[in-house]
């Protein structure tokens, strides 16, 4: 005889099975293949609208700084509008066209207009027009944008940026070479590149019929006449157009 303690005594194995798991394994419910198909659908159009909302908000970001928010980002063509409401104003001014805007970085432009001026002014109003140009390129400067234009004066052509005195002198010397004999037409601005104040980024280009040794001495005293204002500046000819 087998003595055998009783029955409530042994331990079934399957006891702890069935309270983790259910009695079987049938308690587990094995999703069907149409549960599987919404499920993935689901998870697949998740992702898609995640990703929809990072590029619209990506794509807001870059709009903003393209086009500026606020004064905290360049707003290259609100600067120019403000560039042109204010020359349009200054006495003696005819027209304000040809307006262009350069990107240099993602937060950096550069705009610039051409001035068409009176060409019946006198030498003083020809300065006061200038330096109210100067204010107004001052006043639309800033926040990443750098505005500059060209004020035509007939056959003179001068540069303006936001230095009143700078901008004074590039037409003082624009007329000096003018006076030489010879020179039918000048430019007094700067250089190739981003608008510069500074005496050796000035330009001063003349037009001329000389030539051979003649325009030798022309440029030559344009050279002293520049050079004298704006020390190693450059100075160029060319043929009348």
């Amino acid at each position: 005889m087998t003595n055998q303690g009783p029955v409530d005594d042994r331990v079934d194995s399957s006891d702890d099975l069935d309270r983790a798991f259910g009695p079987d394994t049938a308690s587990v419910t094995r999703p069907s293949t149409g549960q599987r198909l919404r499920r993935g659908t689901v998870i697949t159009l998740s992702f898609v609208a995640v990703g929809v909302v990072i590029a619209v908000v990506l794509s807001t970001i870059v709009g903003s700084i393209q086009t500026g928010v606020g004064g905290v980002f360049p707003r290259p063509q609100a600067a120019l509008d403000r560039f042109r409401t204010a020359a349009s104003d200054v006495p003696g001014v005819l027209a304000v066209r040809d307006e262009e805007t350069t990107r240099d970085s993602l937060a950096a432009y550069r705009v610039s207009a051409v001035v068409e001026a009176s060409p019946d002014l006198s030498p003083g109003q020809q300065v006061d027009l200038v330096r109210a140009l100067s204010a107004a390129a001052a006043d639309a400067d800033g926040s990443g944008v750098v505005v500059s234009a060209e004020a035509r004066f007939d056959t003179l052509v001068v540069g303006v940026t936001t230095d009143a005195e700078v901008t004074r002198q590039r037409l003082e010397v624009a007329r000096s070479v003018a006076a030489i004999g010879g020179v039918v037409a000048v430019r007094s601005d700067w250089g190739p590149g981003a608008p510069s104040d500074e005496p050796d980024a000035q330009r001063v280009e003349l037009a001329t019929v000389g030539t051979g040794v003649a325009l030798a001495a022309i440029i030559d005293v344009a050279q002293r006449e520049t050079h004298g204002v704006f020390p190693g500046a450059e100075v160029t000819s060319r043929q009348p157009s």
